[in-house]
């Protein structure tokens, strides 16, 4: 496979103005932003608050961002698949961040009313009014943030606006510190004033976007009846995707314990920064699918040398530098971490195949591949990672990751091989 490289600069320039890898590249841009203001934020809250503070403010906020991905249904994937062909712009935004937003306010009220059931430690969002009407408000508007972000701005070729939002979090960094009477609840609330003004960024940069485009809360049946098929396979696909990264740290602290969960996550977390590469890539051919299908197998071919240039120089980065990053965090990282890291900065090449193909199949609009690829792959990483994790520890949980999205890849080469022989 040959690989094109700009050669002088105004190949440079029309190598990044070419609206494949331009919005590429502000997609990735805006997930290391967003996790530079992560890093940050947590830094400075664990130099100005207790630890028992900042324990209670990550998990109020992991039970925001729970409740944001499962109020997104799908509609993020739908407004990049559906933005460029449907005329109703206006009906078809309008209604997804409607229906996501009541989605939210419906679990974030059961979520409160069961706190007692299912996580009492959060009992502290009933005693304070004023946390209560935090979570409720900033919980509610989160996932509307994430549909500009990933959703609107993604379909209409503009993902510098998403990283326009993301920039916006670093506003938290300035607000933390002066919060610190309030210990948890001041650690949450910096954080999620970012969530507002987040989404009224983004509702004022789409107004520049749309024609006439106000935001108001409507639902329009005959769009929402187009795209729910499209969005609940997506939903689905979604939720399988999601569910390594929310059992595995729990497996591996029941099991092994939470010393060696902390070893495994630093490596998990690193590597979902090289995921980073193909996730930004697919969802930018998603979109130049959906406005041209005539282009489709063009753009795949240059998509996946893109993410074979990029990737491949980000897993010798990480074999050869992998230590030096993980020295950052303690010597005991280095001596604990480094193997995993190794092991699972590999899986990312499968991994990149399948959100290739995946990515294909929603360009296509058939779902049941893609249900498939991510049902079939959490369920080998899953299951392989309860076998091998009391032999092997946290290593036998990256190779079974690493077998998961292996074994699905190799079907889906089979898949692809058996199609072109029919073509």
């Amino acid at each position: 496979m040959r690989i094109w490289l700009p050669k002088n600069r105004e190949e440079v320039k029309q190598h990044v103005s070419d609206p494949l890898f331009k919005n590429a590249y502000f997609l990735m841009l805006s997930s290391v932003t967003s996790a530079g203001s992560g890093f940050f934020f947590w830094l400075i809250a664990a130099r100005f608050y207790s630890a028992e503070a900042v324990g209670l403010a990550s998990a109020l906020i992991a039970a925001m961002g729970l409740i944001s991905t499962l109020s997104l249904l799908g509609f993020d994937i739908s407004l990049v698949r559906f933005i460029p062909e449907r005329a109703e712009k206006n009906e078809l935004i309008n209604s997804c961040l409607t229906i996501s937003f009541f989605v939210a306010l419906a679990l974030t009220v059961i979520f409160i009313a069961g706190l007692g059931l299912w996580s009492p430690s959060l009992r502290i969002i009933k005693e304070h009014t004023a946390l209560l009407l935090l979570f409720i408000v900033f919980t509610v508007l989160a996932p509307l943030g994430a549909l500009q972000s990933q959703g609107v701005f993604v379909g209409f070729r503009t993902t510098k606006y998403s990283l326009y939002q993301t920039v916006v979090t670093f506003a938290r960094l300035g607000v933390v510190p002066f919060l610190v009477a309030y210990g948890a609840v001041g650690i949450y609330a910096a954080s999620g004033v970012t969530s507002v003004l987040a989404v009224g960024l983004g509702l004022f940069l789409t107004s520049r976007l749309v024609s006439g485009y106000k935001p108001r809360p409507r639902i329009n049946r005959d769009v929402i009846a187009a795209v729910f098929r499209f969005s609940a396979g997506n939903y689905i696909a979604r939720l399988f995707e999601a569910l390594p990264g929310v059992v595995l740290p729990l497996l591996v602290v029941n099991i092994l314990g939470p010393e060696k969960n902390a070893y495994f996550f630093i490596a998990w977390a690193t590597v979902g920064l090289l995921l980073v590469i193909p996730g930004a890539t697919a969802k930018s051919l998603l979109t130049e699918g959906s406005y041209s299908r005539a282009e489709l197998s063009r753009n795949t071919r240059r998509a996946v040398k893109f993410i074979a240039l990029l990737l491949g120089a980000a897993i010798i980065g990480i074999v050869l530098l992998g230590r030096y990053v993980l020295w950052l965090f303690g010597e005991a990282y280095v001596q604990n971490s480094f193997e995993v890291l190794a092991i699972l900065a590999l899986g990312s090449v499968p991994v990149a195949l399948n959100t290739i193909y995946t990515t294909i199949k929603r360009v296509q609009k058939e779902l049941m591949p893609v249900i498939l690829v991510s049902g079939g792959t959490a369920l080998l990483t899953l299951l392989g990672s309860y076998l091998l994790i009391q032999r092997m520890g946290v290593i036998g949980v990256g190779i079974a990751w690493v077998l998961g999205n292996g074994i699905v890849a190799c079907g889906v080469g089979l898949v692809v091989m058996k199609g072109f022989r029919r073509g």
